[in-house]
């Protein structure tokens, strides 16, 4: 009897730890990773110098509930089917770019500034950057970004990856690493050239919950993506270059969201950028996609993409005031009213924010 008694008192207790063990042990398979066609809405925060975004490990509890979000934005996720001609020449030819064949698209929400990288052979690139897209694909067993394009002073700029960089392995499991190398070079005839050589070092560092401000929880696996990169800068006009070495750590927390559900970046060890896919602590939160559809139907903006000249229906009473900056964060204007004329101005991403929600769209205009 005490032997029966030691036996179940010792299976309880191991289906006990078994189960414990695999809470938040879940796989993210390549239909939870980003898919064309969709939209995500992500709360920006400020990033909090104290908090520690660092800590991880197995069965772990991410309690982010108290960040208080600044602003959110859109990202739309496009088939490659939908892009331009210029970006379907280079990401969707087989026949010349084999290796860079792109399955979708997205804009960055972070738009690094090139003219700060002129401080020192000049003072500034002549380069207005309106925007930034990434290419990415599945393919041999990784999700990899296979190019960018750039549109530089409203001209469109693809630039295929001459070494695409390979950011984790589908699907992604716990324990899961990958190093992988990545290499490109944006050239901008007679103004300027920019080459990047950098290495990667991605590893699944923890798994468990993750808690967010909206109140939403989610089980998710943990990434840190440590990227060492050698860049250089040559600028023609100048006729004088320089090189530099960057070192960022990414943490992202990924799950069944389509996009991560949680990412902050960090450079020297100091977060720089932190967002999570959701709604505001003040939308009403309806849990899982449910709450993209509830955000993005409370600003609709049509047409969008649009034709410089187009007047944008904005789909608000006569009352609300809205703001629009441009891509790279300049207050392009602000207006009152149902409608918005885009009558001069230049190609490129804009955000437009209802000034009563806080709700903001990006805007395409070509």
């Amino acid at each position: 009897m005490r032997q029966h008694i030691l036996f179940v008192a010792m299976a309880t207790f191991v289906a006990w730890m078994v189960a414990d063990h695999a809470h938040g042990q879940i796989t993210v398979n390549q239909a939870d990773l980003p898919q064309g066609g969709t939209d995500h809405v992500f709360q920006n925060l400020t990033p909090d110098l104290l908090l520690d975004f660092e800590a991880s490990g197995p069965g772990w509890i991410w309690d982010f509930s108290e960040l208080e979000p600044m602003d959110s934005t859109v990202v739309g996720v496009q088939d490659i089917g939908s892009a331009s001609f210029t970006a379907l020449f280079t990401f969707d030819n087989a026949f010349l770019y084999p290796e860079v064949q792109a399955d979708h698209f997205y804009t960055f929400l972070n738009i690094p500034d090139l003219g700060d990288l002129g401080g020192d052979v000049g003072g500034g690139l002549p380069i207005e950057l309106d925007e930034v897209v990434g290419y990415h694909q599945y393919a041999g067993g990784t999700y990899n970004q296979v190019g960018i394009g750039l549109s530089v002073s409203g001209i469109e700029l693809p630039v295929p990856f001459d070494d695409i960089d390979e950011v984790h392995p589908v699907p992604l499991t716990v324990d899961a690493t990958l190093e992988s190398t990545a290499a490109y070079a944006v050239e901008v005839p007679e103004t300027f050239t920019y080459a990047v050589d950098q290495d990667r070092y991605s590893e699944v560092d923890g798994y468990g919950t993750l808690l967010l401000p909206d109140g939403s929880s989610h089980e998710v696996l943990r990434l840190k993506s440590t990227i060492s990169s050698d860049d250089s800068v040559y600028v023609a006009l100048a006729g004088q270059g320089f090189a530099f070495e960057r070192e960022t750590v990414t943490y992202t927390w990924l799950g069944d969201g389509g996009m991560p559900w949680m990412e902050v970046s960090t450079t020297l060890g100091v977060p720089t950028v932190v967002r999570y896919q959701g709604t505001a602590p003040s939308e009403p939160d309806n849990g899982g996609t449910d709450c993209v559809s509830t955000l993005t139907q409370t600003l609709p903006l049509f047409p969008n993409p649009a034709h410089a000249g187009q007047t944008i229906t904005l789909g608000a009473d006569a009352q609300a005031t809205w703001f629009v900056w441009n891509a790279s964060g300049r207050q392009h204007m602000g207006v009152r009213g149902t409608s918005l004329s885009t009558e001069g101005w230049a190609p490129g991403i804009y955000l437009v924010q209802n000034e009563a929600t806080g709700v903001t769209r990006r805007l395409v205009v070509r």
